[in-house]
């Protein structure tokens, strides 16, 4: 390669070094160089001098600038883009690996899996764009680069530019818009609508040559290939792969239609591209993003459209449009991970940095923690903003990191500082806000008041913020952020403490109670404070939902105090949230719930809180795709959250057997918290459902202090006995204290008297009578628990196996039919499928092969903890093992 000119490094010396040319395009040559004031590699393309001619670089650099407002993981970033010394320039990622075209120049041909992979996770970009009205305009392999094996889409936005700057064709530089082996029909007629199923036609072509070895179509020229696009059938994949399974055939033949109207949009490609065994939707379903992601003009048929397609085609010149790769080593399913280059020059993306505490009492420091919170509040309120959550930026408290590589974290553009005193009866607040990028000064103040000016001083604190930034506030806004929650300055302050020790982390029962007084003493000074009734509703609804206090009376009290906080202020959004969570929590009333999010939410639009309880709403609607949507948003809004990150994120993937991201996105949230123990857990857990390795669990179980809480997991013994089952280790099973007495493995999912494992340990040494002493000391507990917990669906469960173990086969088909029937099974698509596996189980063990079956099977077409792995592991399903049925799905699901 040649050393760059040195006009060029002149031209961009004073914000980045060009060290090297990486390669050259039909439009531009590309450069590595290093981003002086990120201190990072990156990829530069300077735009040929002929074409940056051609194309005039004002319109050019505009048009191309939408590609910074995709932020999605399958989606390369735009960092920069301008003109200097009469370069035209745009920078993007480094990335150290290989393009597409790269490895299908070197085998030719993909396994089946990596070629459908790709494809899902470029759908999936491609969707993203297309609901913002972005159309890519060159999908090819040269454009597709791999990182660990994993899709990223590059140039987006940059045919786009192209078009708009010039309108026609480049022939007198020798390019052209498209590249003429992955041309859509109506790309290569010239059309000048095009709309997102130009780019599905063109991922179309790149799969069938992941598959085949080569593209549909194949020519010495480009007129050649371009009249292929246009009127022949492209030969049926099974002719050059009988292995393609025919679902994939009718996928690939719909993707490559050659009217628009008969293909795919691109979420229902990407289900398309979902084995059916595993619950995608079916290729004739409504589309995943609705009836339309982007603008669809009316078409005429196919017949009448090939004409005029047909004289243009005749015209047409058509080469390979950008070139060169790049790469940057970036995580699948990183969310979280945005390009800050992309925010940094936007004041609108802000961070909030802990307030710093300088008063002397320690009984005053909950104002500099309170303020901030209330502040944050605020912020969120206005949907111009982007403003990073209270999680994400508490881990800067003691930070001396420079105010720039905070930014960079964060992917903001303006950072919040600030410190609070207390003196006597003066409260003294220092703010200011900074510009990330240039280290300016937007806006400073210092206030010295007295306490009861406390809610005066953040609502004035949030709206000079919005002015300085130059964001837009609406009036609705403006008097949301103006209006004080109560008069009574000692219930505000009461209010403040509340919220502080509901936020401590843990969500720990003293806390919790710690803040009922607080908001229950504010509520005695003022009946009428809205939001102490929302906050103290949400407490008595964590009391009930984390089994602190599992009792109607405390779901009652959820209820009530969010009907009142909701009769006093139902235009506030926070009485919404209560309301919604009640719902949850308390009545399990997912619908609803939704509907009162969904009303808080565009009041808080901006609230990573709000977003999470959406999205764990969702996913027991059963609703994925939507999920998965709410998780990208709180990973932008909270990205250093890691119970996001490792419940939301990574539990949803793997729920839905997407394990690899199931895993990275456990990964990730070690990496910001190395200790969260229960992630780790669950990272294990996904590796035995994955690919039935027992060792990642074990040498986590073995690397954890035994006291350890799990939260929903239970206890770190509860999780040895379910590893040591699995790897039917019935000595192990029996050495374990917790065997030796009569206790109970409980957690939010499940409640397993530990005599059910002793019982299970020695059903595997064929000892029948000990087996049936220990399953008959599990009945007697479980027939006291099903009083105190009647319409509990874990204490059926596991009464279920002891009666199984004692062969009281009739009563254990009882508490089959009785989970089957329970609200849990019917209408909780997160936690059923635990009560669906726990129903097969049983009635595994009781004799009801065929029924246990047909659970099994439709546990494993759709998400569930189900897998292959497990069911070949776990002894609970030995009584069908040799079943034919169940030796099919073995081999069915096998990968």
């Amino acid at each position: 390669m040649q050393a760059p000119p040195e006009a060029l490094c002149a031209a961009l010396a004073s914000r980045y070094e060009v060290e090297r040319e990486l390669g050259q395009g039909g439009m531009a040559t590309v450069y590595l160089a290093r981003d002086l004031k990120h201190r990072r590699q990156v990829a530069i393309k300077i735009v040929r001098p002929d074409v940056a001619a051609a194309l005039g670089s004002e319109r050019f650099l505009r048009e191309i600038d939408v590609a910074a407002s995709l932020t999605h993981p399958h989606i390369l970033p735009l960092y920069d883009s301008g003109e200097a010394g009469g370069f035209l320039y745009y920078v993007m990622p480094y990335v150290e690996g290989e393009s597409l075209r790269a490895k299908l120049d070197r085998e030719q041909q993909l396994p089946l899996e990596d070629a459908l992979r790709i494809a899902r996770e470029v759908a999936d970009a491609l969707s993203h764009a297309h609901g913002r009205g972005i159309v890519h305009r060159d999908i090819k392999p040269a454009n597709i680069l791999l990182e660990s094996d994993h899709a990223v889409v590059a140039d987006f936005g940059i045919a786009r530019g192209v078009s708009a700057a010039t309108g026609e064709t480049l022939t007198a530089t020798g390019m052209t818009l498209g590249t003429p082996a992955y041309m859509s029909p109506e790309q290569a007629a010239g059309s000048k609508t095009l709309d997102g199923r130009s780019d599905l036609y063109s991922l179309g072509c790149v799969l069938y040559e992941m598959l085949a070895g080569q593209p549909p179509f194949t020519g010495p020229t480009a007129e050649s290939l371009v009249h292929q696009h246009l009127s022949v059938t492209p030969r049926p994949i099974t002719e050059i792969r009988p292995s393609v399974p025919g679902w994939v055939a009718s996928a690939l033949q719909r993707a490559l239609a050659k009217a628009p109207a008969d293909r795919f949009s691109a979420a229902l490609f990407t289900a398309a591209l979902t084995r059916p065994d595993t619950g995608s939707p079916p290729a004739t379903a409504a589309p995943v993003d609705g009836p339309s992601s982007v603008p669809q003009p009316s078409v005429a048929s196919g017949a009448r459209m090939r004409s005029p397609w047909a004289v243009a085609a005749t015209t047409l010149l058509a080469v390979a449009a950008l070139g060169g790769a790049f790469y940057v080593a970036r995580p699948l399913w990183r969310p979280a991970e945005t390009p800050a280059a992309s925010a940094a020059h936007q004041r609108s993306a802000i961070a909030v940095l802990p307030f710093q505490n300088l008063s002397a009492e320690s009984t005053n420091a909950y104002f500099a923690g309170g303020l901030h919170d209330e502040l944050l509040t605020q912020l969120s309120k206005v949907a111009a903003l982007k403003v990073i959550s209270r999680t994400s930026v508490m881990g800067y408290q003691t930070t001396t990191k420079p105010l720039r590589q905070i930014a960079d974290e964060l992917g903001v553009g303006s950072i919040v500082e600030g410190s609070v005193q207390v003196v006597g009866g003066r409260l003294r607040v220092n703010v200011q806000l900074i510009e990330a990028v240039t280290d300016q000064h937007l806006w400073a103040e210092r206030y010295d008041r007295t306490l009861d000016d406390a809610f005066a001083i953040q609502s004035e604190v949030a709206q000079k913020i919005v002015a300085s930034v130059g964001a837009a506030l609406s009036g609705e806004e403006q008097g949301r952020l103006a209006a004080a929650p109560t008069a009574n300055a000692e219930a505000y302050r009461l209010y403040l403490q509340g919220q502080g020790f509901q936020r401590l982390p843990g969500t720990l029962a003293p806390n919790l109670k710690a803040a009922q007084l607080a908001y229950e003493r504010a509520l005695m000074l003022d009946p009428a404070f809205a939001l102490a009734h929302a906050a103290l509703s949400e407490v008595h609804g964590r009391m009930y939902w984390f089994r602190y206090d599992a009792t109607e009376a405390r779901a009652a009290s959820q209820r009530a105090e969010a009907e009142e906080a909701l009769r006093l202020a139902p235009e506030l959004p926070e009485p919404h949230v209560a309301m919604g969570l009640a719902y949850y929590w308390g009545a399990r009333d997912y619908s609803r719930a939704l509907g009162q999010l969904s009303i808080a939410l565009r009041g808080r639009p901006g609230d990573a809180g709000v977003l999470s309880s959406v999205g764990y709403v969702q996913r027991r609607l059963g609703r994925w795709n939507d999920v998965l949507e709410a998780y990208r948003k709180v990973a932008l809004l909270d990205p250093r959250n890691a119970d996001h990150l490792w419940d939301l994120g990574g539990e949803t993937l793997t729920l839905m057997h997407r394990y690899p991201d199931g895993v990275e996105a456990y990964d990730r949230a070690l990496s910001l918290a190395p200790d969260l123990h229960v992630a780790a857990v669950r990272r294990g857990s996904a590796y035995v459902l994955w690919q039935g390795r027992l060792d990642p669990l074990r040498d986590v179980l073995n690397r954890i202090p035994a006291g350890v809480d799990l939260g929903s997991s239970g206890t770190i013994a509860a999780q040895r006995a379910w590893l040591l089952l699995l790897d039917r280790d019935a000595a192990g099973l029996l050495q374990m204290p917790e065997l030796r007495r009569p206790t109970v493995f409980e957690g939010q999912v499940h409640y397993l008297p530990t005599a059910l494992y002793a019982g299970w340990a020695h059903q595997l040494r064929g000892e029948h009578a000990a087996a049936r002493v220990a399953f008959d000391a599990a009945r007697v507990d479980l027939d006291s628990a099903v009083k105190r917990l009647a319409g509990d669906w874990r204490v059926h469960a596991a009464r279920g196996f002891a009666l199984a173990g004692l062969g009281r086969l009739d009563q254990a088909v009882g508490e089959a039919g009785w989970l089957q029937q329970s609200k849990v099974y019917r209408e909780d698509a997160h936690f059923g499928t635990m009560a669906a596996e726990s129903r097969a189980q049983i009635l595994a063990q009781a004799g009801s092969a065929d029924e246990a079956l047909d659970e099994v099977e439709r546990l494993l077409v759709k998400p569930s903890w189900l897998s292959v792995h497990t069911l070949r592991l776990d002894p609970r399903w030995d009584p069908i093992r040799d079943h034919p049925r169940f030796q099919a799905l073995l081999k069915k699901y096998a990968s």
